[in-house]
């Protein structure tokens, strides 16, 4: 779990409806405390049913790729099981909604009677489209739990929406400015399997790249000599050598800062890949545009994870986890998307139902 805005961006982005599955059930208490913040009590209801909705997701999308032991793996070399960075993040979530549903009148905000009929429904239509025994296991038994993640949700949205007019969304005709270049990488395309991967290359093999790298350099024609030579041209934008958001190596955004549109660069190597630049514009208004949104979308995130911090560090929000009832939250039941029936081969091949998913027992 990267972050916790994984976890929001998930629940945000799937649709609650057709959970199918069989199993034997929770031994979870609906009333249970899940966790205290200030005075108010977070139910083992809610917190399970959030886990356990993130665990179907997670199921449905990567258990094909890690397979099924996955909630007991390392997946982001952290030192820790999946199943850990889940419950973590499912706590930390928690918190941001409850602290948000919290700090409410601050701004105004209210769940109106039209949003509160339509949670009811999306509710209901998920309790119906499945057994008692699918509820049972996703700890949606009692619709309540169901309900209140959505209204947490609803209340995050409205929140963040309404949070973020206030940012300082100023963004200077310099900080926007992007320039555009195309570039070739030239680089080994193999390892040396008897030395161990990544063990380097010879100074003949090195020589020779750098050799096809010249000649893309030396060029007349820069995109046709890249096609001789067998490889494919991609393109970036940048600011400039100083932008510590790009991926390039400085040397390669030094390079491109030398130029003026149109010209080519000399092979620049970076630890053995060489590179060489076409710059294509001097000043790209799309990138340009491009970039101010994203940093205006930056400014508003910081501004609203400022303030949402802020009020999670206040006295009266201490936020403590009843640990023995979490400890009861695991992932033992593994989900997967049902098969959808449609009208011939190919359309079962391509449909994916990302709203729906199914749990078979171990």
């Amino acid at each position: 779990m990267r972050s916790k805005r994984v976890m929001a961006i998930l629940l945000t982005g799937t649709v609650l409806t057709g959970l199918m599955m069989s199993g034997c059930g929770s031994t979870i208490s609906d009333t249970a405390e899940f966790a205290k913040l200030g005075d108010t009590t977070i139910t083992m209801g809610v917190a399970n049913f959030f886990a356990k909705y993130q665990q179907a997701v997670y199921d449905s999308y990567y258990m094909a790729y890690f397979g099924e032991d996955m909630w007991n793996s390392d997946l982001y070399g952290n030192g820790r099981t999946l199943t850990e960075d889940m419950k973590e993040n499912v706590a930390e979530s928690l918190q941001d909604l409850y602290t948000l549903k919290a700090h409410m009148d601050e701004y105004e905000i209210s769940l109106s009677d039209e949003e509160e009929s339509a949670i009811a429904k999306a509710a209901e239509d998920f309790a119906a489209d499945n057994s008692k025994e699918a509820l049972r296991q996703v700890g949606a038994e009692n619709i309540e739990n169901v309900k209140e993640m959505l209204r947490l949700q609803t209340i995050q949205k409205k929140m963040h929406d309404r949070m973020i007019q206030d940012a300082d969304t100023t963004v200077t005709d310099e900080e926007a400015a992007q320039r555009t270049f195309t570039y070739v990488t030239v680089a080994a395309d193999h390892t040396h399997e008897e030395e161990g991967e990544d063990a380097g290359h010879s100074e003949e093999e090195l020589t020779a790249l750098k050799a096809t790298a010249d000649a893309i350099a030396a060029a007349e024609d820069f995109d046709t000599a890249v096609t001789d030579a067998g490889l494919t041209a991609s393109t970036a934008s940048y600011g400039s050598a100083a932008d510590e958001s790009s991926s390039f190596d400085v040397s390669v955004l030094e390079a491109a800062d030398k130029l003026k549109e149109g010209e080519v660069s000399e092979t620049i190597d970076v630890n053995g890949t060489y590179y060489v630049l076409r710059l294509d514009s001097e000043h790209d208004a799309e990138a340009t545009e491009n970039k101010r949104k994203e940093l205006i979308s930056q400014k508003e995130e910081d501004h609203y994870n400022d303030i949402l911090d802020g009020w999670k560090e206040a006295e009266d929000a201490a936020f403590t986890i009843n640990e023995e009832e979490w400890a009861k939250v695991v992932f033992e039941d593994r989900f997967k998307a049902p098969e959808v029936e449609t009208e011939s081969e190919t359309e079962s091949v391509e449909t994916t139902d990302t709203e729906n998913v199914q749990a078979t027992e171990e």
